[in-house]
């Protein structure tokens, strides 16, 4: 087990970390690509992974013959994904009890790249919105990750410095920003899917990492 360094406040990513959301979003994806006649592949979902709604529909515009307007895709790629993400939703293992037993110690917020609209309606559906102390989507930042506005907005509305906030992230872009703001950051394992760069360590899952943050008072 690795000693971390101190940190004042827990930055969670959401899907993928606190929502089991791949498989569904993963319909979202393969619905879109088959209205507008593109080859869908696990390969393809890999490539998406951790990326912004933006980047993703543009990844699917560019192998679509009639390449719709990038804003028109995305208005119809969110109409399919709200209601298969939002009545699909389930919490990853050990989710629900890290973010409530860390929330009576510190703040606790969410980042996330899935729009405000999306990850509202996730986030109750899991019972976690009411002990998170900041809540900040892709829609609400300059740029979504991997640069790192979303996790120096977080840790802005937490009232610490990204340097003592520890992050909580399970894909390369996700890492790729919490690192470039500065943050401490772990990595969540998934399956089938590149090692995390920059990252102090990686656990399997939630379950595990409450035997890290989750120390006597």
């Amino acid at each position: 087990m690795i000693a971390l360094p101190p940190y004042d406040a827990v930055i969670f990513d959401c899907d993928g970390v606190l929502a089991d959301t791949d498989d569904a979003w993963g319909l979202a994806e393969r619905l879109l690509c088959e209205r507008h006649g593109v080859p869908w592949s696990v390969e393809l979902r890999h490539r998406t992974h951790g990326m912004s709604i933006p980047a993703s529909v543009g990844l699917f515009a560019e192998l679509m013959a009639d390449r719709p307007p990038l804003d028109q895709l995305v208005e119809e790629f969110l109409a399919i994904a709200e209601p298969i993400v939002s009545d699909g939703v389930r919490p990853l293992p050990g989710a629900v009890d890290l973010v409530h037993g860390l929330a009576e110690r510190m703040p606790v917020a969410v980042a996330s790249n899935t729009p405000r609209v999306i990850l509202d309606s996730v986030l109750v559906a899991l019972g976690l919105a009411a002990p998170l102390s900041a809540i900040v989507s892709a829609d609400e930042v300059a740029q979504p990750k991997p640069a790192p506005d979303i996790y120096l907005e977080a840790a802005d509305r937490l009232g610490v410095a990204p340097s003592a906030a520890l992050v909580f992230e399970d894909s390369p872009s996700g890492a790729a920003a919490a690192v470039a703001a500065g943050c401490l950051v772990l990595g969540v394992a998934a399956v089938g899917r590149p090692p995390l760069a920059g990252v102090l360590s990686t656990v399997p899952d939630l379950r595990h990492a409450g035997t890290l943050v989750l120390t006597p008072l």
